[in-house]
C-alpha cells in the first residue's frame, strides 16, 4: 500500500514546475533564502537608473525653456539695435582720435567748432508729443472761435461822425485805452443840458439860503422853506441825472466835474476798450455816421478759446460736459492743446445728423488762430491727456546698427549721443517708444554731419 507523501512545507512563490521544486525541496531552506536575497539586489538598480535619467532630461528642458523666456523677454525690453558704445568725448580738432580717451558714465558726447555748426546749420527743436492711442476714444474736426464769455464790443452810446479808428484787427490792446473817436451833436447838447441844470442848482441853492434867514427873524413862513427845498433837491436831481449821461457817453468824471461853460463843450468822445485783449473785429472807419449803440470793434481775450466740433450722434455716447479733450493742428506738428467739453447741443442738426461740442482750452501765445481748423480727441476725462513723444524724421540717423539722435547740452557746439526706440513712422514724425522725453531738445537739421564727424573719429560705428 502506498501511503501518501507527507508534505513538509509550502514551496516559495517563484519557483514552478515539478522539477524545480524536487531541486529546491532537496537542498537546506538557508540557501534558498539566499538565492531569493540576492536575486532581489541585482535586480532593483535598473528602476532606479531609469528614474534618474528621467530627472535629468526635465531639469535640462526646464533650464532651457526658462533661459528662452528670458532671451525673449530681454529682448523686448531692450529694442532694436545694440547698446551704445562707451561713453566718451571727443572733439573734431583733436589730432588723435583713435578712440582711445577716457570712458565715463553717462552717453557719448561730440564738440564741434562753431564754423562746423555753422556751415551744416545746425538746428535745434524740442522733441513733441502726440496722442497716445488710448487717448483717442472718440475723434472729430472742429473750428477754433473766440471765446465769447471773454469778447467784448466797443459800442458808442452816442450817434454821430467817426473821426478816427485808432485799432487794427489783431492789434492788442488795453483796458481804457482810446480805441476810436466820434463827434457827436448829440454828445454836445448834452453838455449844454449838464450846464443847465447846474445853473438851475445854484439859482435854488442861493433861494434856499435866503429863505432859511428869513424864517429866522419870521419875514418867511416854514411852507417857503420847505418849497424852497424840494425845489433844490430836484435840481440836484436833474443835475445828477445830465452827469451820469455824460459819463456815460464816455466822458470822465474829471472832464465832466471841470465844464463849468458853454465855452468848455467839447462835441469828440473817445470810446476806450473795456477789456484787456486782441481786437478781432473792426466794422468803421474814419468818416463813418454812426447810430447810437452800434459796434464799432471787438476785443476778446484770446488766452482762452473755443473749438467747436461737430460731433455725429452716434458717438455722443462718448462726449459729455467735463469729457477731456486734445486738440491738434496740421499748423502744429508734435504739439497738443489739451481742454475740456464745456457744452454739448441738445438739438441734433437734422441734415448732417450732427450735434455741436464746444471744447475750452488755453491758448498759450495765441497760437491757435480764429478760424481754424483741428482735429479734437475726445475721452473719458484724464484720459485725453495721455500723449506720447515724437520726433522729426530729420533727427533720426543710423550709428553702429543703433537708432540714434543728438541731443543739445549746455555746452555750446556740444552734442551727446543718445540711442531710442522709434514706432512706426507717420508723415515726418516718428512716435517715441523709448530714449526721449516731450522737451527734450535734439537737433532736427545738421543731425547727418554730426553721425558723419562721430563716424570719422569712429569708424567702428560705420560697421
Amino acid at each position: 500500500m502506498i501511503e501518501p507523501e507527507e508534505k513538509t512545507g509550502d514551496a516559495p512563490r517563484d519557483v514552478e514546475g515539478p522539477g524545480d521544486a524536487k531541486d529546491i525541496a532537496s537542498k537546506p531552506t538557508a540557501t534558498v533564502e539566499t538565492r531569493v536575497e540576492r536575486s532581489r539586489v541585482t535586480t532593483t538598480p535598473k528602476p532606479r537608473r531609469a528614474t534618474r535619467m528621467v530627472v535629468i532630461v526635465v531639469a535640462v528642458v526646464a533650464v532651457a525653456a526658462t533661459a528662452l523666456v528670458l532671451w525673449l523677454f530681454t529682448r523686448e525690453r531692450g529694442g532694436a539695435g545694440r547698446v551704445v558704445t562707451a561713453p566718451r568725448t571727443v572733439t573734431l580738432e583733436q589730432a588723435n582720435a583713435d578712440g582711445a580717451a577716457a570712458t565715463a558714465p553717462g552717453e557719448p558726447t561730440l564738440t564741434v567748432s562753431p564754423d562746423a555748426a555753422t556751415r551744416a546749420g545746425i538746428k535745434v527743436e524740442a522733441v513733441g508729443e502726440q496722442l497716445a492711442p488710448e487717448s483717442a476714444q472718440q475723434a472729430a474736426t472742429g473750428v477754433v472761435q473766440a471765446n465769447a464769455y471773454r469778447s467784448t464790443p466797443v459800442v458808442s452810446l452816442v450817434g454821430g461822425r467817426v473821426l478816427e479808428v485808432r485799432a487794427e484787427v489783431g492789434q492788442s490792446v488795453g483796458r481804457g485805452q482810446a480805441v476810436a473817436v466820434v463827434f457827436s451833436d448829440e454828445l454836445a447838447a448834452a453838455q449844454s443840458r449838464y450846464l443847465s441844470a447846474r445853473a438851475e442848482l445854484e439859482e435854488h441853492e442861493k433861494h434856499h439860503r435866503r429863505t432859511t434867514e428869513l424864517v429866522e427873524i419870521g419875514a418867511a413862513s416854514r411852507e417857503e422853506l420847505e418849497q424852497a427845498t424840494t425845489m433844490m433837491k430836484k435840481a440836484e436831481s436833474e443835475v445828477a441825472s445830465e452827469r451820469q449821461r455824460l459819463l456815460l457817453f464816455g466822458l470822465t468824471p474829471q472832464r465832466v466835474d471841470a465844464l463849468r461853460s458853454t465855452a468848455q463843450v467839447n462835441s469828440e468822445v473817445s470810446l476806450p476798450a473795456p477789456v484787456s485783449g486782441t481786437v478781432i473785429s473792426r466794422a468803421v472807419n474814419a468818416g463813418e455816421v454812426v447810430e447810437a449803440n452800434k459796434e464799432l470793434l471787438r476785443v476778446a481775450d484770446l488766452s482762452s478759446v473755443w473749438v467747436v466740433a461737430q460731433v455725429y450722434e452716434k458717438d455722443l455716447a462718448l462726449v459729455r460736459v467735463g469729457v477731456g479733450a486734445s486738440v491738434t493742428s496740421d499748423a502744429y506738428p508734435g504739439r497738443v492743446f489739451r481742454g475740456r467739453v464745456t457744452f454739448v447741443d441738445p438739438q441734433i442738426e437734422q441734415a448732417t445728423r450732427t450735434a455741436q461740442v464746444r471744447v475750452e482750452l488755453a491758448n498759450p501765445n495765441q497760437a491757435l488762430k480764429l478760424g481754424m481748423f483741428v482735429n479734437v480727441a475726445f475721452g473719458a476725462t484724464g484720459a485725453a491727456e495721455a500723449t506720447a513723444p515724437t520726433v522729426l524724421a530729420s533727427a533720426v540717423q543710423n550709428v553702429g546698427g543703433q537708432t540714434v539722435v543728438f541731443l543739445a547740452t549746455t555746452d555750446p557746439n556740444t552734442y551727446r549721443m543718445r540711442s531710442v526706440r522709434l514706432g512706426a513712422q507717420a508723415g515726418e514724425r516718428y512716435p517715441v517708444l523709448e530714449g526721449l522725453t516731450v522737451g527734450d531738445r535734439v537737433v532736427t537739421q545738421g543731425s547727418f554731419m554730426l553721425r558723419a564727424e562721430w563716424l570719422k573719429l569712429h569708424p567702428e560705428g560705420a560697421r
